[in-house]
């Protein structure tokens, strides 16, 4: 792992979510870079016929940077150990946020995107134009940090799947096996079974692919969890509440889950109470993969 994207507003929750990202980087060796996307009201829908002065768009850019390196000098003063010092660098510019994102990662190797929460819990950050529309539009992997998120290792990595695809779970857990090395961290697929996704080979299946993880990378700390539930949203909201988590691992396909989530399924009760991060994986367009 080499980069992390992370974006800020210069909220108190974009500056946690940028805190947790310098520890992270800390511990896998990366570095990051600090982003702001500056909205500019002529660029905005709403705007129609208000002409936006390009000195006053220069002035937000400028107060833009001022808070970024502000931001960064922050992060610095804070870290008094002799570990690994990430680079930090800062970028911001005019624009959408998913544009500006967009052309980031076109531009340099990211291997997370992190954001922070804007309000209590799952549902502001998960709900929220900007998140979904990152999950719709973006291949790399999106990390999700909640204002309530302690700055800890990671013990317990819970991967939670439909294994609609265990072909792709298998990729995706190839790509979280690094993260979890460098804390020492137990992995624990969870397969959520419902009436709808039994399928008679299904522990075969599972049985092959733990046998093939297990050979082809040697990670002891790796578990298998079966659930049964009625509904996979079920499952997931028994997973969370019950399970020590510390990371929360999904893999984002249109006919997942996860679509139920930002359908805005998900309990109140358990918006309130989410205190640890979530990355979610963007599973490639069948028609892409077979291509």
């Amino acid at each position: 792992m080499k980069n992390l994207l992370v974006l800020t507003d210069f909220s108190l929750h974009a500056k946690h979510a940028a805190e947790y990202a310098y520890a992270l980087c800390k511990k896998i060796k990366a570095d990051m870079i600090l982003c702001n996307a500056v909205i500019v009201p002529a660029e905005m829908p709403q705007a129609g016929l208000i002409i936006w002065p390009m000195e006053e768009t220069n002035t937000l850019e400028d107060a833009s940077m001022a808070e970024l390196e502000k931001l960064k000098l922050h992060l610095k003063k804070a870290d008094q150990s002799h570990e690994h010092k990430p680079k930090i660098g800062v970028l911001n510019q005019s624009g959408y946020l998913q544009d500006v994102v967009e052309g980031v990662v076109a531009d340099q190797l990211t291997d997370f995107i992190v954001m922070g929460t804007h309000g209590e819990g799952f549902e502001s950050f998960m709900f929220g134009n900007h998140t979904r529309n990152m999950i719709d539009l973006l291949g790399v992997p999106l990390l999700l940090i909640p204002s309530k998120t302690r700055i800890a290792p990671f013990k317990n990595i819970y991967f939670a799947t439909d294994f609609s695809d265990t072909h792709a779970d298998s990729a995706f857990l190839r790509q979280l096996i690094p993260l979890a090395s460098s804390f020492k961290a137990e992995i624990f697929i969870v397969h959520i079974s419902t009436p709808k996704n039994v399928a008679k080979d299904i522990s075969e299946k599972t049985k092959l692919m733990m046998i093939e993880l297990s050979s082809d990378l040697g990670y002891p700390g790796i578990h298998y969890i079966r659930m049964n539930q009625e509904n996979e949203l079920e499952g997931l909201n028994k997973l969370m509440v019950k399970r020590p988590m510390d990371l929360l691992v999904v893999v984002h396909r249109e006919k997942s889950f996860l679509r139920g989530l930002l359908n805005g399924s998900l309990s109140q009760k358990l918006a309130k109470e989410l205190d640890f991060p979530m990355l979610i994986f963007k599973a490639v367009p069948e028609a892409e993969h077979i291509a």
